[in-house]
């Protein structure tokens, strides 16, 4: 082999790459013996971060039906009649390709990611329930995440990373500080500007939109988002659908004291494949099993399926149609020091994507479009409002890949088009009935349009680069604003690595929980990151900075830093998490809702004897801060009516902590599974105070606080 490098070298002064695949060539026409024994493969897949890849699909290239996935340790084992290529296959990452002749034991097959930025992001795998054809339901604790804080809901199980700093038990994903706006939510990389239900007319919303879907994977990319994700600038989570075609066909049921909930998944055909999800909602039983834990909540009721078609057009082509539909109820009781009545709000809504993939040679080409459609129904005393918007996402992605490197180019086109009508009140605390209200009519239109060129190239064994430009254009005003990132990756060793990440980036953001009306927001951030390994143990660590600058809000400084420590052996597998931020603003040093001293998280899972699970959750951290009620004035024309005179500064509530609990248990029936599961949130039914209540004079005050202990349990059947 030595020999033939050497003259391969002196005869042809060619790239390493090129001279190592004609190696290959004059190997592969070398005469070859064929085995009749029985082969046996075992060995691991590994990722870009060499950690093991659960889930993934290692099958024959004659024998696609032989499949076999990985385990939680990402190993393997597969037995052959006669030689063959093995497809080694993990959604965000290339196929590889590995020719078995002979028996091999302990083998490591490590993959590329499809996008090299991609091996910065964190990644939360789905862990699907039995006949695995669609993810787990919502609430079903055999649920994606194996978190006992999560509700089988993705964004909820985001929301309990070290990296996550939402200030309340919201889906609203908030990453090392920065508002929810600013996190992009992207499902099968095409950006959903509401990612939330059971929302209020201010997109706060108790779970996400992703529940029900067959999810695949989900990353979580903490810092400096890469520049192919359209409208986004402090970071991002990826969600991806299950791409296969499924190879049989099965069917799922979800009883549970919510509602009920059906799933089908089917071939159609050799290259194209169903799977549908309808789900009804219902907590009237949910309130009578917790009186005091849901007694704001009046009525909700829910309709929503989704529908998700795969088409194989040929070699290296694919289509993909993904729709969503949901109609949504919901009433509960809000309290204001003037007025106590019920909120009352239904949103019809309807979300289609399209994914078009090709590949050919080192060209990978995707055509992404999207159209998101809501009309929201809000009421509240004289409030009454409706709300219609509409967002279309088109997007062209080029990506190009060599031996090292890795180019990406495309362009993408947002236009979002709101209009809200209604009545309000003349005077905004008289929200009575009977109180005056006054008609108004408010239409937003805005175009957005990037384009983006990204490059990353591998420097030897050890280093990995990534530079990355996309300037946004805004239509209506002529706007153009730019986005430029890099990144620095160096593995010290086996399974341990440092991160450096960091750029400006430029967002126009909606209005919603924080963000009052659309804006700009520019940012600069940097973030050092260290990942680590050694046996059962694991760890992570980072560190990082951010200057936010916004057209209509006051401009922030963010500092902050996070570690988790891992351990994972045999049954067991645990985790535990300190984050602390600094996140004030600019000019009066003020701190924010998402400043935390400290944040504590630990998760603990058990595997029990008889295909048992039990899972604990515990939540630790400083309270959020609250304006300070300082004095107060009488308003004109009222009896015993006052305004409140906030101080400058707030104050802290008081800390907040919380244990959350899951048990599942599986079992067989005949040709299915049942799994049964049971889900106590909040189980020490801790009164943490979200903030605080007035009277109309404000001279008394009670807490309002957020969820107290809720049981939640079901079961679900798949054949």
């Amino acid at each position: 082999m030595r020999y033939a490098r050497a003259t391969l070298r002196h005869i042809f002064p060619v790239s390493r790459c090129l001279r190592n695949a004609l190696i290959l060539l004059l190997l592969g026409l070398l005469p070859g013996t064929r085995v009749l024994a029985q082969i046996n493969i075992n060995g691991m897949v590994r990722g870009a971060e060499a950690e093991a890849l659960t889930g993934a699909y290692v099958y024959p290239g004659n024998d696609p039906g032989a499949v076999v996935t990985t385990d939680s340790t990402g190993r393997f084992a597969l037995e052959l009649a006669q030689p063959d290529t093995l497809l080694v296959t993990f959604l965000g990452y290339r196929t590889l390709r590995y020719y078995a002749a002979k028996t091999a034991e302990n083998i490591l097959l490590e993959l590329t990611p499809t996008d090299a930025s991609s091996i910065t992001a964190l990644t939360v795998r789905a862990s699907k329930i039995p006949h695995g054809e669609l993810a787990s339901l919502r609430f079903n604790q055999m649920d994606v995440y194996r978190d006992p804080a999560a509700k089988a809901d993705p964004l909820l199980a985001v929301n309990s990373l070290p990296a996550a700093t939402n200030p309340d038990e919201t889906a609203n994903v908030s990453l090392r500080g920065s508002p929810s706006e600013a996190t992009g939510i992207y499902l099968n990389d095409v950006p959903i500007r509401s990612a939330v239900r059971l929302d209020q007319s201010n997109g706060v919303g108790q779970f996400s939109l992703f529940g029900s879907l067959p999810l695949r994977e989900v990353n979580v990319y903490a810092s400096a988002p890469p520049v192919p994700f359209s409208q986004t600038s402090a970071g991002a989570v990826a969600i991806y659908t299950d791409p296969r075609t499924p190879t049989n066909t099965t069917t799922g049921l979800s009883l549970h004291v919510a509602g009920v909930g059906l799933s089908h998944a089917r071939p159609l055909g050799e290259r194209t494949g169903l799977r549908a999800y309808v789900n009804v909602g219902n907590v009237a039983a949910f309130r009578a099993l917790n009186p005091s834990g849901l007694r704001e909540l009046r009525k909700s009721q829910s309709l929503d399926g989704t529908l998700q078609l795969t088409h194989r057009i040929a070699e290296g082509k694919s289509l993909e149609f993904f729709y969503l539909g949901f109609d949504e109820t919901f009433r509960y009781e809000l309290t204001t020091p003037y007025f106590s009545g019920n909120f009352a709000q239904r949103k019809p809504r309807h979300l289609g994507i399209i994914n078009y993939r090709q590949e050919s040679g080192n060209w990978e080409v995707a055509i992404n479009q999207a159209l998101d459609w809501e009309r929201g129904e809000f009421a509240l005393g004289n409030l009454n409002n409706t709300t219609r918007r509409w967002h279309n996402h088109t997007a062209l992605h080029g990506t190009h890949r060599s031996c090292g490197r890795t180019v990406r180019l495309g362009a993408t086109l947002n236009a979002y088009d709101d209009l809200t009508t209604g009545r309000a009140p003349v005077l905004d605390y008289r929200l009575a009935p009977e109180d005056a209200a006054v008609a108004y009519r408010s239409a937003e239109r805005h175009t957005l349009i990037e384009a983006y060129a990204a490059v990353s190239e591998r420097l030897g064994s050890r280093w990995l680069a990534s530079v990355g430009i996309k300037p946004i254009h805004q239509l209506e005003v002529g706007q153009l604003r730019l986005n430029a990132q890099a990144s620095l990756r160096y593995r010290l060793a086996e399974g341990n690595h440092l991160h450096l990440s960091g750029g400006r980036f430029a967002q126009f953001l909606p209005p919603g929980p924080n963000i009052f009306a659309w804006q700009t927001l520019d940012l600069t951030q940097g973030a050092l990151e260290y990942k680590g390994t050694d046996g059962n143990w694991r760890w992570t660590a980072a560190a990082f900075a951010k200057r936010e600058l916004y057209s209509a809000a006051p401009d922030l400084n963010v500092l902050g830093a996070e570690a988790r420590l891992d351990y994972e052996k045999g049954p067991w597998r645990t985790w535990v998490s300190w984050t602390g931020v600094r996140n004030r603003v600019v000019n009066t040093g003020e701190p924010t809702r998402r400043d935390f001293p400290f944040l504590a998280r630990t998760r603990v899972h058990r595997e029990l004897p008889g295909a048992m699970t039990a899972g604990l959750a515990a939540t630790y951290r400083r309270g959020t801060t609250v304006r300070s009620l300082v004095d107060r004035e009488e308003i004109l024309g009222t009896d015993g009516w006052f305004a409140p005179i906030y101080a400058a500064t707030g104050e802290r509530l008081p800390n907040y902590a919380r244990v959350d609990l899951a048990f599942t248990k599986m079992f067989i029936l005949g040709a299915g599974t049942v799994v049964v599961y049971l889900n106590v949130n909040n189980l020490l039914g801790t009164e943490n105070v979200q903030g605080y209540e007035y009277n109309a004079a404000f001279l008394e005050r009670r807490a309002a606080v957020y969820s107290r202990r809720l049981v939640f349990f079901g079961g679900v059947w798949q054949l």
